[in-house]
């Protein structure tokens, strides 16, 4: 656990800071990638932590205020990482099917908007029940996780931040098979498009273009695949729980769900430097060439 929270701390960190240094990568997708990189970073201080010490103790030692922080920032990476996720998927779907729409609504200026949106009302939403009383953060022993416990006070709140998070998750679903199907339509078009062959300047051209944009398409599946297959558990469980509170699952299946949620924030810069050459090749540049000097002023006082 200590080592998966250390991985997601450093593989986002890194995400964010290469993609904010290099200009070449401020794109529309990449900030979107940026944000979800935000929230992991996030998870991986406020959440994982908190989690892996409750494991090695046995218990939740951190008092009552670090619990509500670490079920409140649960709940808000969750939701951020999913409408994200959403607004990315229907951003590359407007790319290949109406780039004048794309192009007008999904600048870079206009992006960022939406992410601050996107971060502002989900913080809105889920403070102010806990501002009111409303609803309040329990350890969950089965989970070692904070979450809101099945009371009559937290009932109201509970179904609605279930019914929340699933319309969520099934939104990503469904405009993410939408965002594919359109995907392949473009590139079966473009492949079997005449137009390429005019000139041979124009086709390198072309083909580089068409090289990065199915480069992107492929980290975005990659990317979308992992949430939907790692937070399926989670969902289901909560979902399975929600018609007759009194029934719970057996521990191991509860935890090995909260692991799972975990992996992905690990996952999600190491996909991104996988699928993207350009990318790897930064953080090659960055993080040897300072080991490399290091040796080499050790080398020379040796000397």
């Amino acid at each position: 656990m200590l080592l998966m929270n250390l991985t997601a701390l450093t593989g986002n960190f890194l995400l964010c800071w290469v993609i904010f240094k290099k200009k070449r990568f401020h794109t529309t997708t990449n900030i979107f990638i940026v944000s979800i990189a935000m929230c992991y970073l996030f998870a991986s201080c406020l959440v994982m932590p908190f989690t892996a010490g409750a494991l090695l103790a046995g218990r939740w030692p951190f008092g009552n205020v670090s619990c509500d922080i670490q079920g409140f920032v649960f709940f808000i990476l969750t939701w951020v990482s999913l409408q994200t996720l959403t607004v990315l998927a229907a951003s590359r779907c407007y790319r290949v099917a109406n780039l004048p729409f794309y192009s007008k609504w999904f600048t870079v200026n206009r992006s960022f908007g939406m992410i601050i949106t996107i971060w502002v009302l989900v913080v809105v939403v889920l403070i102010v029940p806990m501002t009111f009383g409303t609803a309040t953060f329990e350890f969950h022993p089965q989970r070692s996780l904070c979450s809101m416990p099945s009371s009559k006070q937290n009932q109201t709140v509970n179904i609605t931040n279930t019914v929340i998070t699933l319309a969520f998750y099934l939104t990503l679903t469904v405009i993410s098979m939408v965002a594919m199907c359109a995907i392949r339509r473009h590139e079966a078009f473009t492949r079997s498009s005449t137009l390429l062959k005019r000139s041979q300047r124009r086709s390198v051209i072309d083909l580089k273009a068409i090289a990065e944009e199915r480069k992107t398409n492929q980290i975005l599946l990659a990317l979308i695949t992992e949430v939907l297959l790692l937070w399926l558990p989670a969902i289901i469980i909560k979902m399975l729980e929600f018609p007759a509170q009194s029934v719970s699952s057996p521990r191991q299946i509860q935890l090995a769900s909260t692991f799972l949620w975990f992996v992905v924030p690990v996952l999600h810069p190491i996909t991104y430097g996988v699928l993207s050459r350009p990318f790897a090749k930064e953080v090659t540049r960055v993080l040897p060439r300072s080991s490399l000097r290091r040796n080499k002023v050790h080398a020379e006082h040796a000397i």
